[in-house]
């Protein structure tokens, strides 16, 4: 029963911080700042509703910690930068080269100008000012054209900052919105690993891998040298077995290299094959809603994250 209780009140927590961050940071703050300590105490409340501690924000140590300190303070336009899926790209080739890039099949900002004609039977519609704004085509010849450009315009008309994370994500919310095609990859007639690299200081420290992710999603966390570690973070446990991937060295110094300018971001790769393609770079892991467990893991990752 106290369990219970205990439980709707954190869920109540939960709306009501949420809902005063989105709504404060609607009227205070269009202008490019760093968070007020009126925003500072909404989010503490928030972060307490998920994380169950009550967070030091402006010194932090964990992990999760920082990652609310970066969302809160930190203004540098490389967030925005890295944060837009177009621009992003042009940062990966300057770092590495174009090689590892997802071949780039269509870019605009209308839906009705999607070239469906001339696309391949399979491809990814993407929007670049977000997160979770993917479209995954398998067959073209079935689609709804109709559905699909509503959806696009609903994504084109939302800031992700304000209508979305709620005042949290701010990398995202200079974003011009646009509409970019990917070419679809796949091993074996499934979609490839995503293999997630935390960089400290230009320095890969962990590995998340995702497997199945568009069925099961599981997750394992590992070493830079790949071993696993018992370490819970929001989605169930891959149980194994655990093969080290082929090529892991050349992800982590194309991770490395990729995360110089940051003291901290996750660089986030595909291997098919032993070929590796570009993910993306992500600047606020889960926009730092998932607690680690045992929580002891949060302060290890936080250790590593000396913030500039």
């Amino acid at each position: 029963m106290i369990m219970r209780l205990k439980q709707k009140g954190y869920r109540l927590l939960f709306r009501l911080s949420r809902f005063l961050c989105g709504v404060y940071a609607k009227l205070a703050m269009s202008k490019d700042e760093p968070s007020d300590n009126l925003m500072t105490f909404f989010s503490r409340m928030f972060f307490f509703s998920l994380h169950g501690y009550w967070p030091h924000i402006k010194k932090p140590r964990t992990f999760s910690e920082k990652t609310f300190h970066r969302m809160l303070y930190s203004r540098d336009s490389k967030l925005t930068l890295v944060s837009d899926k177009l621009l992003v790209r042009d940062y990966v080739k300057e770092k590495v080269g174009d090689s590892i890039l997802i071949p780039l099949l269509w870019k605009g900002k209308n839906p009705k100008d999607i070239p469906y004609e001339i696309l391949p039977t399979r491809f990814v519609i993407k929007t670049n000012h977000g997160c979770q704004y993917n479209i995954f085509i398998t067959d073209k010849e079935s689609v709804d054209k109709k559905a699909i450009e509503d959806k696009l315009n609903k994504w084109l008309k939302t800031n992700y900052f304000f209508h979305v994370s709620k005042g949290f994500t701010w990398g995202y919310k200079n974003i011009e919105p646009m509409i970019l095609i990917e070419a679809f990859l796949e091993e074996n007639q499934n979609p490839p690993l995503d293999y997630k690299f935390f960089c400290f200081s230009g320095r890969v420290e962990f590995l998340l891998i995702t497997y199945d992710r568009f069925s099961y999603h599981r997750e394992k966390h590992f070493t830079r040298d790949f071993v696993p570690l018992d370490l819970w973070n929001g989605s169930d446990q891959y149980p194994g077995p655990f093969v080290r991937p082929i090529g892991l060295d050349k992800m982590i110094d194309t991770s490395e290299v990729l995360s110089t300018e940051f003291d901290f971001v996750r660089v986030d790769l595909y291997n098919i094959k032993g070929k590796i393609y570009f993910g993306e770079l992500t600047c606020y892991p889960a926009g730092g809603w998932c607690p680690f467990k045992p929580r002891t893991w949060d302060f290890v990752f936080g250790e590593k994250w000396e913030i500039k």
